[in-house]
């Protein structure tokens, strides 16, 4: 509830640590707590962080403030209020922010104000139909309320209650998930899902729970003692048939044969197959046999039919038969490397690296071998006495260790299909003890489901119902909607600020709203940031009404921040402003007793004047609603409330005393607001002496006569007049009305107690008995008065 805040805990901007303040604390000076606090009056200087309040106000209610990292609204035992969307939509914020944000000119005109009127033949039945929603919408949170209790994981008559109870009967490693990881030989144990249960639920059996227990472990001891591997090998080792014969090679090797009678040519020619060129002869037959040929391919010269014949017949002498034969048989023996994959039965044995060690040593040897070959073909008539490596006896290994490797891998495979059987029985077996361990709970489930699908189903029809009665009552509400409402309520406002309907008025023209300055419309950049703040708060109390029965509005719970309603640039506006808020925060703390406002203010006479407004509305609330109600009076110092030093307007007597004792050197809990008490006396005393301004007593040369001597007189023009520069406006009527002392606030305390002085010696000096007779209780009057007279006229005349 609103009327539970108290105050706000909030950190950012100027709040860097975590602060608690409690602006509607209701507590009096006794801690005891009274019926209710209507609201908070809070002064505060420029930068004191008036400003991050209000922020923080906005967070807290669920607004995005940058500059705000936390705020929560706090109760009377410095607890969180925790408020619905509600309750929240009836916090309002007016600030600077708030005018931005709302409040934006341009050649159209304003932003669209929509407001609900009042419409008569529409009252009864939306009446009706708000008494039809609200039944509906409580129908269907009562019925929403007990779905979701029922959907709830923890709630007994909850399907999920009982889905997670056969979770739990599934997981852990004595249970179905941990007997499952046995049987697969997995690191972890099954995964169970929401869903996993499924799987039992339809098993049935004739055994015991505690017999499959026994028959499980039996079979899982079988199941180890078969269990050697994880999967088939389906590739056969391969059947080595390669032979190797090296007592025909080293025979080959060792052959002579022997060199015919040749020519010169034909010794070159043998020369160059001893140098193992036999190749490029055989080449050269073939070129030099072909009839088309007559040009030597080599030296291009002319090549006769005789020459190509003789050529022929001497490479043919010395490549004889023979040797084609003896270099035909050797080449029969050129072997390439032997290629077997022996990978897919590492998992077998060891006798895999035994084969491939043998199958790498008959490769190299295979290699040597046939550079030896090589040799000898190249040159045949050479014998070759070099020794060859042994391949027979290493392909009789490798073929032996084969047929040993394969017998294994058969006899692995065996093993292997052997325990998918007992893999297969487990998991049954386990399945069926699962399904006795979510038997009950499964029960559970069904019963629970079936009603939760009928509160489903309940719920469904209370929505439609619901959905139903506020879509005919947006209807009826969209039809009460008025435009013209908002904008004679705004208008209204307006002309109740500045005491005239013309002055501001803004007007609905061509689908856009016009603003107009005594009947002409006004250009944006003619209208002052003051100007521009009343518009906004205008705007702000009427959007407070947006959509709702103005009659009816002002009874509900509100919780209002304002923040400077008075614009320093707009102090000529100031009556009709605190007038207007006075009209409006009547309408909102006495229409519903537990709505509750805040003003805000760095000016101290808006400061007085709201007082004055907090309590005449807490005698209204009082005859309204028979109790006494109460608002505090703060001052937001170095982040912190302080109790005001100065509880309301004093009398014109009981006025001069302060300001004479501050001039003395005492009553300095008034500094503070020393400035504007003398601006109360200063005014008082020229209205009643003279029926005149201050600003008229100053220059009035016939009062001014009334000074005993000359010098007092330039002296006091003067003062009054450096009064009126030091005000620091620019406003001319403001100025004449010397409506704002604030700049005593910057200046020093011995300034201050001057000017006090002076003040009192202005009055004294006009008229003695007056002042005299208001200050006959204090002591020492006349001594020091006359003394202050003595040291204006050595200052004057220095």
């Amino acid at each position: 509830m609103l009327k539970d805040i108290v105050g706000v805990r909030l950190k950012g901007a100027n709040f860097e640590n975590a602060s608690d303040i409690f602006l509607l604390n209701s507590c009096n000076g006794n801690g005891k707590k009274l019926k209710s606090s209507k609201g908070t009056l809070l002064y505060g200087r420029n930068g004191a962080g008036k400003s991050t309040l209000a922020k923080a106000i906005k967070k807290a209610k669920g607004d995005v403030q940058e500059s705000i990292e936390d705020a929560e609204f706090l109760d009377i035992n410095n607890s969180r209020v925790m408020l619905t969307d509600e309750e929240k939509s009836h916090i309002f914020v007016f600030d600077e922010e708030y005018v931005d944000k709302n409040i934006k000119f341009r050649e159209s005109g304003l932003n669209t104000i929509i407001m609900l009127g009042h419409q008569a033949e529409l009252v009864e039945q939306i009446e009706l139909a708000q008494k039809e929603l609200k039944k509906s919408k409580t129908d269907y949170e009562e019925q929403e309320a007990v779905v979701k209790e029922h959907e709830k994981i923890d709630c007994e008559k909850s399907p999920k209650y009982y889905i997670k109870k056969m979770r739990f009967a599934l997981q852990g490693d004595e249970c179905w998930a941990g007997k499952d990881k046995l049987i697969k030989g997995n690191r972890q144990n099954t995964s169970v899902r929401d869903d996993t249960y499924k799987k039992f639920v339809s098993l049935s059996t004739s055994k015991t729970r505690d017999q499959l227990i026994l028959e499980f472990d039996e079979t899982l001891k079988e199941l180890r003692r078969a269990q050697q591997g994880d999967a088939v090998i389906s590739t056969k080792v391969p059947v080595l048939n390669m032979k190797y014969n090296e007592k025909e090679i080293i025979k080959l090797l060792r052959k002579k044969i022997e060199k015919p009678e040749l020519s010169e040519r034909e010794c070159y020619l043998l020369e160059l197959v001893q140098s193992g060129k036999t190749l490029e002869l055989n080449n050269m037959i073939n070129v030099f046999s072909n009839e088309k040929i007559s040009m030597c391919p080599t030296c291009m010269q002319p090549v006769s039919e005789k020459y190509k014949h003789n050529l022929v017949q001497s490479i043919q002498k010395v490549l004889n038969r023979e040797v084609e034969e003896h270099q035909a048989d050797l080449g029969a023996f050129l072997m390439e490397e032997v290629k077997i994959d022996f990978s897919p039965f590492f998992k077998v044995t060891d006798r895999t690296e035994l084969c491939m060690k043998l199958l790498s040593q008959i490769n190299t040897a295979i290699k040597t071998n046939n550079l030896i070959i090589q040799r000898k073909i190249d040159n045949p008539y050479t014998p070759c006495e070099q020794n060859i490596h042994c391949i027979s006896n290493l392909l009789v290994q490798l073929r032996e260790q084969m047929v040993i490797l394969e017998v294994e891998r058969k006899d692995y495979n065996k093993k292997i299909t052997a325990t998918k059987p007992i893999i297969d029985r487990l998991t049954k077996i386990n399945d069926l003890i699962a399904h006795f361990d979510i038997q009950e709970s499964y029960l559970q489930y069904l019963v629970c489901e079936v009603q939760l699908k009928k509160d489903r189903e309940k719920l469904f029809e209370k929505q439609q119902i619901y959905i139903n009665a506020k879509q005919h009552l947006d209807k009826l509400e969209a039809k009460q909607k008025n435009v013209k409402v908002a904008l004679s309520i705004i208008n209204s406002n307006l002309s109740y600020i500045f005491f005239s309907n013309e002055r501001f008025k803004i007007d609905y023209r061509d689908d856009n709203y016009i603003l107009l300055s005594n009947g002409k419309p006004v250009q944006p950049s003619q209208i002052s940031q003051g100007e521009r703040n009343i518009i906004g708060l205008c705007y702000f109390f009427a959007s407070i009404l947006k959509n709702q029965e103005e009659l009816k509005a002002y009874t509900k719970e509100y919780l209002l921040l304002i923040d400077d309603p008075v614009s320093s640039f707009d102090i000529e506006n100031k009556t009709g402003i605190m007038s207007f808020l006075r009209y409006q925060l009547g309408k909102f703390l006495l229409g519903n007793e537990d709505t509750r406002a805040i003003i805000m203010t760095h000016d101290l006479l808006t400061y007085y004047d709201a007082e004055k407004i907090f309590k005449e509305l807490i005698e209204a609330n009082k005859t309204k609603y028979g109790y006494k109600s109460t608002y505090q009076c703060y001052e937001l110092k170095n982040q912190t409330l302080i109790n005001f030093p100065y509880n309301g307007r004093q009398e014109y007597t009981e006025l001069i005393k302060i300001i004479y004792e501050f001039a003395l050197g005492n009553a300095v809990e008034y500094e503070l607001i020393i400035g504007n008490i003398m601006r109360q006396v200063l005014e008082a005393f020229s209205t009643f002496e003279y029926k005149k301004g201050i600003d008229e007593v100053s220059t009035d040369q016939n009062i001014l006569n009334v000074l005993p001597e000359e010098i007092y007189k330039k002296y006091f023009e003067n003062l009054m007049y450096r009064l009126i520069l030091n005000n620091g406006s620019h406003r001319l009527n403001q100025t004449k009305s010397m409506s704002d002392m604030n700049f005593f606030s910057v200046i020093s305390t011995s300034e201050k107690r001057r000017t006090a002085k002076e003040i009192l010696c202005f009055i004294y000096l006009l008229n003695q008995r007056h002042l005299l007779s208001h200050l006959e209780s204090c002591t020492d009057v006349e001594l020091n008065l006359s003394k202050w007279c003595n040291e204006i006229k050595s200052r004057a005349g220095a």
